[in-house]
């Protein structure tokens, strides 16, 4: 069996999918298989990034909360979204935008393509973006309790900047460790995805040939499935 993309020279034998249809089949055919070892990377690998970055959250998150003394003034509006919100948004973007696409083996993306695509989207979510929400955040909370003197509005952004470069800079040597973490994660998990991907269809190819030899039906889980089909998702339909 197998799954593909085409809009011409579709096999006589084809079971036309639409592309949401093809990916719900595949998701369905990894969290199907009866080998763990095979597929760990896949399954659970976004997970891991995401704890990672909800990780990377709260540290960046407490530095600035640390460093403006808030204590316990305001710690759930600022981890929620800071923290918690890296940590959910990363395993559903990393699953669309990333194992999706090489699952399905789309030919207009490279490998290297996956990498960097993992890669910007970790350091985002875990980096750029905690770095970003996390002074705003904090000063706003320690402007409402008074928590220690922050620059106002009206003073300008140039001093604004300034304080908030002031506040950031004993982070930097960790911001730099954490970036440096979510590269080699990202790029790591993505790598096991694909070796996951390629063992899985190297796998179902030698099923398919002993099936070929025996010339019969084999059954997975509970439903008959004929290895000779091609299925064939068009974006068009």
């Amino acid at each position: 069996m197998v799954l593909m993309k085409s809009k011409e020279n579709v096999p006589k034998d084809a079971v036309l999918l639409t592309e949401e249809d093809a990916i719900k089949y595949a998701w369905d055919f990894v969290d199907g298989w009866k080998t763990p070892s095979d597929v760990w990377a896949l399954r659970f690998g976004p997970f891991i990034l995401g704890g990672i970055n909800a990780i990377s959250g709260l540290i960046i998150n407490n530095h600035f909360r640390n460093k403006l003394k808030l204590g316990p003034y305001g710690f759930l509006s600022s981890a929620i979204p800071i923290s918690l919100m890296p940590g959910i948004l990363t395993p559903l973007f990393h699953r669309y935008i990333v194992s999706t696409d090489m699952l399905l083996m789309k030919a207009e993306t490279c490998p290297l393509c996956y990498e960097i695509r993992s890669t910007v989207l970790q350091l985002g979510l875990g980096v750029v973006y905690p770095m970003l929400l996390a002074p705003t955040t904090a000063m706003m909370l320690s402007h409402r309790y008074a928590t220690a003197r922050i620059p106002e509005l009206y003073d300008g952004p140039r001093v604004i900047v300034k304080f908030v470069s002031k506040l950031a800079r004993p982070l930097q040597g960790t911001v730099a460790t954490l970036a440096g973490l979510q590269v080699v994660s990202s790029a790591l998990i993505t790598y096991f995805e694909m070796r996951n991907i390629l063992s899985i269809r190297r796998e179902v190819m030698e099923i398919e040939r002993k099936l070929e030899n025996e010339e019969s039906l084999r059954y997975i889980g509970d439903a008959p499935m004929n290895f000779t089909w091609t299925l064939v998702f068009n974006s068009a339909l």
